[in-house]
């Protein structure tokens, strides 16, 4: 049965609770369009009947006006919404973004008109968030990439108050923290289950967090210590080679013939690892951190570059180079190695 829709206005039919639909004449042409409000209608209604009043300049003025004024109750963080439903879940790495948005819409930028935000309005929001130049950097990244969604894809009339418009914060010198003495040890005692495995199959295959994540276990073969990983950061497949320590690890977990490895959320990941850091005074290293020790690891026990490389996934030898921080002691040792 066809919804029946009853006029309310002038070329506006309701013909549901929330869906009004526009029929009019343009030009000799026959415009059809529905809106969630009446008064997305009457604004649509409106603009089209003034430009065909108007000469092409003053339409095109008439109706950025128009568009302008229908989205002045929209706030930033009513548009991270939308980005986040739509534009969020087809990245790499959505969940890390979901966690940054979050904290986005906590900001007083989130409260502001989409259409009103200016370049001092992101530099408070970047004070705001706080944390180092990089953390900053990604921030911004999202309200830039936000506004760029908004004028390319959902059309909107709005500029960008990040582009072209502030200098973006440094990306910051690599990262060269490794565990120090005893604090591996220290951190699998405060860690248990799942999140226990977990780090210990990140620091011995230097995985990233995502591509541990995906690990199935019709993809994990046992006998030859190896696993096949599907979806990577650069969107290639690639075989990673477990240690018999990482194997140890997976086993405890209850070995099955097929399904997701991990039960354990990223959330509930990131609850425990941060437990644990405060437990023992590590404050100041991050998850990511593993990758870089796991790859160090990987060099000190006496692998060439090639077999790291193959094991991690690096695709050049110059962003290995940023992963792999050898220390003093252990170069030392094998400089005295005799023959």
């Amino acid at each position: 049965m066809k919804n029946s829709s009853k006029r309310v206005d002038k070329g506006i039919y309701q013909r549901g609770l929330h869906s009004f639909q526009v029929k009019m004449m343009v030009n000799s042409l026959k415009l059809d369009k529905t809106f969630d409000t009446i008064q997305e209608a009457r604004i649509f209604r409106d603009a089209h009947r003034m430009s065909q009043a108007l000469d092409i300049h003053e339409s095109a003025l008439i109706e950025s006006r128009i568009k302008k004024q229908s989205i002045k109750g929209v706030t930033v963080g009513d548009m991270l919404d939308k980005y986040l439903l739509e534009i969020t879940p087809l990245k790499k790495g959505a969940s890390a973004e979901e966690f940054r948005i979050g904290k986005a819409k906590r900001m007083s930028i989130a409260r502001k008109p989409l259409h009103g935000v200016t370049p001092d309005d992101v530099l408070a929001y970047l004070d705001e968030i706080g944390g180092s130049e990089n953390n900053k950097r990604k921030y911004a990244s999202i309200i830039s990439h936000l506004y760029r969604v908004a004028i390319r894809q959902w059309r909107m009339p709005v500029s960008n108050p990040v582009t072209g418009q502030i200098d973006l914060p440094s990306n910051g010198k690599p990262r060269e923290r490794r565990l120090k003495k005893s604090e591996y040890t220290a951190l699998l005692k405060c860690l248990r289950g799942e999140a226990r495995a977990f780090v210990i199959v990140a620091i011995e295959t230097a995985m990233r967090r995502s591509e541990i994540f995906g690990l199935k276990w019709e993809h994990i073969n046992k006998h030859a210590g190896t696993g096949l990983l599907k979806d990577t950061k650069n969107g290639e497949t690639r075989t990673t080679i477990f240690s018999d320590v990482a194997l140890e690890a997976l086993e405890s977990l209850g070995l099955k013939t097929e399904g997701e490895v991990w039960s354990i959320t990223e959330s509930q990941l990131r609850r425990q690892w941060e437990e644990a850091r405060a437990d023992i005074g590590a404050d100041d290293l991050h998850f990511h951190d593993l990758r870089h020790e796991g790859t160090s690891r990987l060099f000190e026990k006496g692998l060439n570059v090639f077999e790291v490389q193959s094991i991690t996934g690096h695709k050049t030898l110059s962003e290995l180079r940023k992963y792999t921080h050898l220390t003093p002691s252990t170069v030392r040792a094998k400089l005295n190695k005799k023959p």
